[in-house]
Order: C-alpha cells, then sequence, then structure tokens
C-alpha cells in the first residue's frame, strides 16, 4: 500500500476507510481457502458431529459457579448454533431474557422485566457500568467471542458481586484453547457474511497458538452494513452497522494449574442515528445526528485450575472505559454538544475452601467508578464528575448436603463511598443475603426455590446530561434495595425435561439515573411465570419456553419512555426453536420463533395495547467432508414471513411523542466460514 494512504486508512472516518478495512478481512477470509485441506491432515473433527443440544439450557449444578435453579445458561455449542450478530440473538430462545433495540449500540437486556443497570453484569470479569446516555444500549457489546452467559434471575449469590439487585450476568469469552485443536499448536477461523436486507457484510477474523505453558489470540470483527428494511419495505433510518471490534488475550499456564491471563478489547461504533437513538423518531421533527461510542476494556486475572487442598484461589483487577460524543444534540431549535465518559476499576480476592460436602468460596472485592460529562449548554456549560467507590466482603456456601438435597447459601457487606458532581458526599454501608435450596423428591423429580435481599447502594448517574436541564439535586439520596424469591421444579421423563418457576422481585427506591432530582425513584415490582420444555432426540432436539410476566412501577405499567433504568412491560412471550443433524452428510438445520401476546396494560394509562406479534426464523448448515470439514457454508433466513413489528421491549411503542423503531423484514443471511 503507497504511504500516502496509510494515514487515512487509520485516523480517518470517512467511507473509504470502511471500504478499505472491509476488503483486507474479506481478502484474508477468502485467502484462507487454498490452505484448508493442508489445515485439516490431523482429521480433526468438526463440531457438527457432536452431540446437538437445546440452545439454551439450565444449569449444570455439578459446576462450581453455575447459575442457581431457575437460571440460565448458554454454551459454546449453543452459540456456535445461534451464531449471534447481537445480543438480541444470544438470548432469542429464552423468553425470560429480552433484548430490544433497533441496533447493537441501541439494544437494552431485560430479566424478567428489569433493565440489566439493576443486575451485576461482568464480561471476562469487568465490570459493566453503562450510564452515558439512557438513549443508548446497556451491555453494549460485540458477540461473536463469546464462549458462555451465565443468567442469575433474581437470587444472586454473594460472589456474583455487588448491586446484583435483580440477579446478574456473567459472559465470557473465547480462550486460545477453545480455538486451538487438542494435539495442535496454531489455529483460527475467517469468515464472512452477506445480509441480503442491509446490503452489506460484516467480517470475522480469528488467530490463535498454543503451547504447553503459553496461549495467545487475536480476534478482529467489522460490520459494513446500511439501513436495514422493516416488514413493510420501508428503510429504517439510523440502524446502519459500522462497528469495528477487537479482541486480545494472553494466558500462562503453570505445570501445577496455575493459570494467569490477561486481556484487552476495543469496540467502535460511529454513525448517524435518530435524535434520539433508541427511538425510530421523534414527531418533533428533531434531525438525526451523528454519534460516536467507543469502549475499551482490559484485566488480568489469576486461577488454579487443579486445586491442591484448601488452596483454591482467583484473583482478578479488571478496568473499562466507554465514550460517547453528540457533537450536535438537538433540543428544541438549539443544537449542542455533549461528552460522556466513564471509566471503572474493579477486582476480586477470593478462595474456594473445601468443605467436604462441598465449598466455600469467600473473599472480597471492589469497584471505583468515574463519570465525567460535558456540555456547553448556556449557564450550566462545563465538565462535571460523579464519583463512587464500593469495598465488599463476601462468602457463598454450596453445599450437598445429601444425595438428593442441595443448597447454595451466602451474604455479603458492601460499604460505599460516593460524591456528587457539586461536591456532596454520602458513605453508606448494607448488607446482602441469599439462600437457595433443592430437593428430589423423586429420582426424576426435583423441588427448588430461593430468596435473598441485596443492597444496591448509590447508582452513577447518566453523565451526559450532567446539569443539562437543570442543577442536580442530591437532597434525600439514598441506597436501594431488593427483595426476591423463586420457587419452581424440575421434571425428567428419559429424554424430555420439564422446568417451571414462579417469581417475584421488588425494588425499592429503584433509580432513574436521568433525572435532575437524585432521588428519583420508584418502587419496581415484577412477577410472573417461567416455564420450559426440552425434548432431546440423538441428533435432534425441539424446544419452548413460556413467561408471563408483570411489571409495575409505583403500582402503575410503567411507560416505555420512562423505563430507562427501570423495567419494560413484557406480558406473554413464547419461544419455539428446534434443530436437527446428519452427520453423515455435515449438515444441520434448525429453526426458532417468538409469540409475543397481545398486553392490555397501557390502555391503563390512556394508551393504545401492544399488539401481538409472531416472527420466525430458519437456518441450515453444510460442512463439505470433502474440503476436510474445514468449510461451513450457512443460510439464515430471519422473519421469513416478512412480519412489520416493534419487539416487546423496545421503546417509543406507547407514546405519541416517539415512532418505536420496527425491527427487520425478512433478512437473508449468507455466510462461509474456514477453519484453518
Amino acid at each position: 500500500m503507497p504511504q500516502h494512504l496509510l494515514p487515512l486508512l487509520f485516523t480517518t472516518h470517512l467511507p473509504l476507510q470502511r471500504w478499505i478495512r472491509t476488503t483486507l478481512l474479506t481478502g484474508v477470509s477468502i485467502a484462507a481457502f487454498p490452505c484448508v485441506s493442508l489445515a485439516q491432515d490431523n482429521g480433526s473433527e468438526n463440531s457438527a458431529a457432536a452431540k446437538l443440544d437445546p440452545i439454551t439450557i439450565t444449569a449444570d449444578r455439578e459446576a462450581e459457579n453455575a447459575p442457581l435453579p431457575g437460571g440460565v445458561t448458554i454454551d459454546q455449542e449453543a452459540l456456535d448454533a445461534i451464531a449471534p450478530r447481537s445480543l438480541k440473538d444470544v438470548f432469542s430462545g429464552d423468553a425470560a431474557v429480552n433484548v430490544g433495540g433497533a441496533s447493537p449500540v441501541t439494544q437494552k437486556t431485560y430479566v424478567q422485566g428489569i433493565e440489566d443497570t439493576k443486575l451485576n453484569v461482568t464480561i471476562d470479569g469487568t465490570r459493566q457500568n453503562n450510564s452515558n446516555y439512557h438513549h443508548l444500549g446497556t451491555t453494549i457489546m460485540d458477540p461473536g467471542m463469546l464462549k458462555q452467559v451465565d443468567v442469575e434471575t433474581g437470587v444472586a449469590p454473594a460472589d456474583g458481586g455487588p448491586g446484583a439487585l435483580g440477579g446478574s450476568i456473567a459472559y465470557e469469552t473465547r480462550d486460545a484453547r477453545d480455538i486451538v485443536e487438542p494435539g495442535r499448536t496454531f489455529g483460527g477461523y475467517g469468515k464472512i457474511a452477506y445480509d441480503t436486507n442491509s446490503q452489506g457484510l460484516s467480517e470475522w477474523l480469528t488467530i490463535a497458538g498454543r503451547s504447553d505453558s503459553v496461549e495467545a489470540l487475536a480476534y478482529l470483527q467489522n460490520n459494513n452494513t446500511n439501513n436495514y428494511r422493516d416488514g413493510n419495505g420501508d428503510k429504517v433510518p439510523g440502524t446502519a452497522n459500522g462497528s469495528e471490534n477487537g479482541l486480545g488475550k494472553f494466558a500462562f499456564n503453570g505445570r501445577d494449574g496455575e493459570r494467569f491471563e490477561a486481556f484487552a478489547s476495543h469496540l467502535e461504533d460511529e454513525g448517524v442515528r435518530p435524535a434520539r437513538p433508541n427511538f425510530g423518531a421523534l414527531t418533533g421533527g428533531q434531525n438525526p445526528q451523528w454519534i460516536s461510542y467507543k469502549k475499551t476494556a482490559m484485566g488480568v486475572s489469576y486461577v488454579d485450575e487443579i486445586p491442591n487442598g484448601q488452596l483454591d484461589p482467583e484473583v482478578s483487577l479488571n478496568y473499562s472505559k466507554s465514550e460517547l460524543d453528540v457533537p450536535r444534540l438537538q433540543s428544541g431549535p438549539n443544537y449542542f454538544h455533549n461528552q460522556s465518559e466513564v471509566e471503572t476499576i474493579n477486582g476480586k480476592v477470593a478462595n474456594n475452601f473445601d468443605v467436604g460436602m462441598g465449598k466455600v468460596n469467600t473473599g472480597i472485592d471492589f469497584y471505583h467508578d468515574e463519570a465525567t460529562g460535558t456540555h456547553d449548554n448556556g449557564a450550566r456549560a462545563g465538565t462535571y464528575k460523579e464519583k463512587s467507590t464500593n469495598i465488599g466482603l463476601f462468602s457463598q456456601a454450596r453445599l450437598n448436603l445429601t444425595d438428593r438435597w442441595r443448597t447454595s447459601f451466602g451474604g455479603r457487606f458492601d460499604r460505599q463511598w460516593f460524591t456528587g458532581i457539586d461536591g456532596t458526599e454520602f458513605d453508606e454501608q448494607g448488607l446482602s443475603a441469599n439462600a437457595n435450596t433443592e430437593y428430589d423428591i423423586l429420582p426424576n423429580t426435583t423441588l427448588y426455590g430461593g430468596a435473598g435481599t441485596a443492597f444496591g447502594g448509590l447508582p452513577i448517574g447518566e453523565s451526559a446530561i450532567y446539569n443539562f436541564t437543570g442543577v442536580w439535586d442530591y437532597s434525600n439520596f439514598a441506597p436501594s434495595r431488593s427483595f426476591n424469591y423463586k420457587a419452581g421444579s424440575r421434571v425428567t421423563f428419559d429424554r424430555l425435561t420439564l422446568d417451571g418457576n414462579v417469581f417475584y422481585n421488588r425494588i425499592e427506591r429503584s433509580h432513574d439515573l436521568s433525572s435532575v432530582d437524585r432521588q428519583t425513584t420508584a418502587d419496581l415490582v415484577t412477577r410472573g411465570i417461567n416455564l420450559s420444555g426440552t425434548y432431546q432426540f440423538d441428533t435432534a432436539y425441539i424446544r419452548t419456553t413460556y413467561s408471563h410476566t408483570i411489571v409495575r412501577a409505583d403500582g402503575a405499567p410503567p411507560v416505555s419512555t420512562a423505563s430507562a433504568w427501570q423495567g419494560v412491560l413484557l406480558g406473554d412471550i413464547i419461544t419455539l426453536d428446534a434443530g436437527k443433524e446428519w452427520r453423515d452428510l455435515g449438515l444441520r438445520a434448525g429453526m426458532s420463533s417468538e409469540l409475543a401476546l397481545r398486553n392490555d396494560d397501557p390502555k391503563k394509562y390512556g394508551e393504545q395495547p401492544i399488539d401481538t406479534y409472531f416472527v420466525a426464523n430458519l437456518y441450515g448448515e453444510w460442512t463439505p467432508e470433502m474440503l476436510s470439514n474445514a468449510v461451513t457454508l450457512r443460510i439464515d433466513a430471519n422473519n421469513i414471513f416478512d412480519r412489520a413489528y416493534s419487539n416487546r421491549t423496545t421503546t417509543g411503542y406507547d407514546s405519541i411523542r416517539t415512532e418505536p423503531y420496527l425491527d427487520p423484514g425478512r433478512s437473508f443471511i449468507l455466510s462461509a466460514k474456514v477453519t484453518f
């Protein structure tokens, strides 16, 4: 490449830059095809030969840190079958976890109706504090390298971290040993996908190497798609995806099980979005705007994978930084430049003590959040900052009391120091406790239940609008607290597994992080039923889930435009997914669907009910043996009936001031993956 083009490639934000990056990654993916036969001389089996499991499964109780009964685990094999391009895809198979939003940068995740800002959320142990701007998403990430997702619904364990008011979500990404096959020292894959709806390309490239003691991994991902069309055939402005992602990992493995790991990741999303990105449009006619969002994270950790005696340590230290830049935020007839930066440092030191009938995990964790906001709005123009520091002591026991009775219980004490943008200081403390049990009343029938209370502390406010519409007031600012309960049963008949539970979650003083009055809160309650059923064949499965969720804020149904940092109306949602393999042919096919029933709750505050919608998707994969099982061709057919609908967790469906996003219409995604 000529020298004068190098600065253009790495420093500009012109369309040419994205075209060059797309071309480079596409070329790398295609160039890998001639190497396919050489890369697989050892005759390794591809993933299609493995047992096909349901896309979402309940937690394995034998795993030390697996979710408690009623929680959700999505493992690597399930993620491979989903081939997720956004968080909405990740959780498509479970009605208890819902994701809404037109593009990855605006997607928000809800667990049993509660937004994940009320949960403890981590990615590779890195705390997620997404208090930049309530019109953006909550956990903004690229799911391309996800290895496993664990969701604690409602009742969370003490060692899961602070602030788990409505539960927790732990995302884990893949290591080099998940990419490089046993017996080899080098491996990876290149992948390219074309979306017929948005008429754009996405590319992935992963390279990994490992020896007996050292591992390294590099991952790059690039999106270059246009605005998609909805089910009415209309283009939806602000939905183009031009995000870029990168992840690097390094690990050292000792002879006696010691593992030291370091990682760094970076995500960028820049583009023209609606005046308020989580709404399709405002009826007031505000102009679309350019928005830049960047997120950087890094961390180090140490664990002993072959613990000896009572020494089973876990040590981690993580850092993350998110940056938002809105050069021309329109408010009325005026335009303002708003910037936000949120930095977080968090860490943990813990040890799992073997007590014979199980283990007790005891330790200390901490976080320090700093949020800075800058704007040029008149007399209040300036730069403002909030700070929060929390230190927690915790202990969680996971015990097998008998062959039929298992229990998990624990508690934590948190001490928090908070400083407002006007220098007001707070010193808070609180206890959290949880208890869960499961008992096999019959060899195939298990009853389970749990209860807990969590200290929520004082949350960092929305930094993009510090003192924007008025001077922030910290009078009567007080911590939140939650009370969570669940009870259920699981029954297994050979190949059929049935699971069902009832839940109740209450968060007292659930804070609105965008209000000038920092003590603007609601008593948030969600309650309902979760049901699931899975039938497992030798090479196929079928699974359905049902969730009935009632959400109330101060005793009334919340409006979606005021649901930021709170909950959203869900009602009744049913999912169905199935998959089948033909191993001798290298074929795999499957489907997924979601049915959301009519919800009349908005009629209680004079708005229209939320309409029923049904969406169905299909996928097929072929891994031809003639290419040494190293090439996988895939087609995803999404929204095959071309429905015009808004996902149940998309904001703006119940306000005359907003036009909600409609989800993508019929889309065919063609992809090719080369493993080397």
